[in-house]
């Protein structure tokens, strides 16, 4: 259990949610899960509250008729909620999600970074996916907006923005002491405090412009280094997944150029972005990108998938899934979010089946999935797998096989 009541006000803290939630046993008779949708347009009439009220009554309905032992253990969590969205609640991001049992110290709240699909449903375990699935869509961005001068390194998760640095170089004049020398090199002649003659001042002036051009030019390599420097050490301590630049083109290139192995693996793509940009515009260009790129990259894992059908490195379908699952052979299962299916599971072995009525495997009794996303996922996460939901094009091309696949580990 969780021994303690956890409300987190932070959108970043939501790793730490699911990590609790993952190693908390069951509590009692069962646990409370509730996602709600608590943007601005919901919250003057506290639309959320509504939502929670009617779909507790709607599930205490079903629980009298099918499990009239368990109503007391649901009017407790259902308390317990409600006493903390009335009177200790302030909306201040787009979701919301709760769990709450009979046992006092069961009860952590954590707030979502965007509008979720509101859901309440009462089981045995926690309902982890609306989590996963934030998760997976808000990967750890940074942003570099860099120019010859300045830069400044964004920090981007789950919907938060943070400045990690703010760079900036001392800048070259015009001209620089001894540009003009004492002596010219046309005449020999000793000017003093006099101007060069007209033609060794033209002489001089392209040599010194010469000088200067180099002297920018190392100037504007130093201050990329230095850019490049400050994002090794900012992945280090903050690791992220994907990394945006934006600012002049040119010192866009240059720290393409001078990025690590690590950091160029990571780049994702240039933003149309100004050195003077405010946070809020490197927010949503950002979130926007990030989006694009995680589509673009569930598509990629999807086709590879596909292409793997087949040669025992990859299964799709939902029996051939099903399968591996019930197995422990899944290293990376990708599901869409609204999958639907006649799914069963052993009340002995566990295995899961689309057989109406034993196990294949043990002969034993089936009994009605009610959840199936929510049942392969938290089956897949006690195997140590991972969990793709997709999305797009790519819950396009995978509902094409069923609408769910995995790569197995045998």
């Amino acid at each position: 259990m969780l021994k303690t009541q956890i409300i987190y006000d932070d959108v970043r803290d939501l790793p730490n949610a699911f990590a609790f939630l993952q190693r908390a046993s069951p509590a009692g008779d069962g646990v409370l899960s509730v996602v709600l949708d608590t943007s601005i347009a919901r919250v003057p009439g506290r639309d959320y509250v509504t939502f929670f009220r009617n779909s507790a009554r709607a599930v205490r309905a079903e629980l009298a008729a099918k499990a009239p032992a368990e109503l007391k253990a649901f009017d407790m969590a259902v308390e317990q909620i409600e006493e903390f969205l009335l009177h200790h609640f302030a909306p201040r991001n787009p979701g919301l999600s709760l769990y709450a049992s009979e046992e006092p110290d069961y009860f952590l709240v954590v707030p979502l970074p965007g509008r979720p699909s509101q859901d309440l449903a009462w089981s045995r375990q926690p309902l982890l996916t609306p989590l996963i699935e934030t998760l997976d869509e808000y990967e750890h961005v940074a942003v570099a907006l860099i120019d010859k001068r300045e830069a400044r390194l964004f920090s981007i998760y789950l919907g938060a923005i943070e400045l990690y640095d703010s760079i900036e170089s001392e800048s070259i004049g015009k001209y620089a002491p001894g540009d003009w020398p004492r002596r010219t090199r046309s005449t020999g002649i000793r000017q003093g405090r006099h101007m060069p003659g007209t033609a060794g001042m033209i002489a001089w002036s392209g040599m010194a412009q010469s000088r200067q051009q180099r002297r920018h030019e190392e100037f504007a390599t130093r201050h990329v280094r230095d850019v490049a420097r400050a994002l090794s050490q900012m992945m280090q301590e903050q690791p992220f997944d994907r990394l945006f630049i934006a600012g002049t083109d040119e010192s866009v290139v240059m720290l393409r150029n001078d990025l690590s192995l690590p950091l160029q693996a990571r780049y994702a793509a240039s933003l149309r972005l100004p050195i003077t940009a405010s946070e809020a515009e490197v927010l949503k260009e950002a979130l926007h990108a990030a989006e694009r790129h995680e589509r673009e990259s569930e598509l990629e894992k999807v086709k590879q998938l596909v292409e793997r059908i087949g040669d025992s490195g990859a299964v799709a379908g939902l029996d051939e899934t099903l399968a591996a699952v019930s197995d422990g052979r899944v290293d990376t299962l990708m599901i869409v979010s609204n999958l639907i299916g006649e799914v069963r599971a052993c009340a002995n072995c566990g295995r899961l089946t689309t057989a109406a009525t034993t196990c294949p495997s043990c002969q034993s009794a089936l009994s009605p999935v009610e959840d199936l996303v929510e049942r392969l996922v938290a089956d897949v996460l006690d195997q140590s797998g991972r969990i793709e939901i997709v999305e797009g094009a790519a819950a396009a091309l995978l509902r094409e096989h069923g609408g769910l696949g995995a790569i197995v580990r045998y």
